[in-house]
């Protein structure tokens, strides 16, 4: 089921067109890739998904309804959640306290409320232990190396319970092992019924994880298919992966 529909999307700043007619879907149960070249529009789109940024035309559609003028605020509270291409951690609390102030909010404002629902406390601890930050807990965030603080914001989205998920540049600063985690833990992710859309550019990554990959050059949309759709693409070679004569 398509959860996530952002239609005929443009951005401009000011004479500058950012995103020009793109069209992104993500589906429930699925892992969408959104890649392209520094600059192509990626994160700009991000902003315009979670209502940081208004589209100049285009619209987005989120369960069926339209949420193109909803406050920030509004989308999280309906099941969407992103991390940041640049972190965006609280540095002076401790890894634990920034994924509890996450859980916390969503116990207080969450719409989706549960019998038998943990503590934000217990959701903390859950999250913590699931993305792998046992050892670093109790650190400041701001003193631990960039791959952790990827997985703690990672941690902090999903203690907000989303059924969309977007990540922006999720993977920068992982080990190898840790991105094969990481890319297992997407999959479960997935499995569990939620969306997740995620803009990388460790393309093995991509490959390995994604149900489908959508790719943007310059703004905008230049392929949109599974990924050996995509890496057989000559437009996408050229453009990005490389390859084509």
């Amino acid at each position: 089921m398509t959860l996530l529909e952002a239609a005929d999307v443009t951005v401009r700043f000011g004479g500058v067109t950012a995103v020009r007619a793109a069209t992104v879907d993500a589906a429930a149960g699925q892992v969408t890739g959104l890649i392209g070249p520094n600059g192509a529009g990626k994160t700009t789109l991000f902003n315009v998904i979670t209502g940081l940024q208004r589209p100049t035309r285009g619209a987005v559609r989120f369960a069926g309804e339209d949420i193109t003028r909803r406050a920030t605020h509004e989308r999280a509270r309906r099941g969407i959640a992103r991390t940041f291409q640049r972190l965006e951690a609280f540095g002076s609390l401790s890894v634990r306290e920034n994924v509890l102030v996450a859980a916390e909010i969503h116990h207080r404002h969450g719409r989706r409320r549960r019998r038998h629902q943990q503590s934000p406390a217990q959701v903390a601890e859950r999250l913590i232990a699931r993305v792998g930050l046992d050892r670093y807990a109790h650190r400041p965030a701001d003193t631990v190396p960039t791959g952790i603080a990827r997985l703690l914001e990672l941690a902090r989205a999903l203690a907000l319970d989303p059924r969309l998920l977007l990540l922006d540049e999720p993977s920068s600063g992982l080990s190898t092992a840790e991105t094969e985690a990481f890319g297992e833990l997407l999959r479960e992710l997935a499995g569990e019924g939620k969306a997740v859309l995620i803009v990388e550019h460790d393309m093995d990554l991509i490959m390995r994880v994604c149900d489908r990959v959508t790719v943007l050059n310059f703004g905008a949309v230049i392929a949109s298919g599974t990924p050996a759709e995509v890496r057989a693409d000559t437009d996408v070679q050229r453009a990005y992966l490389g390859g084509a004569e």
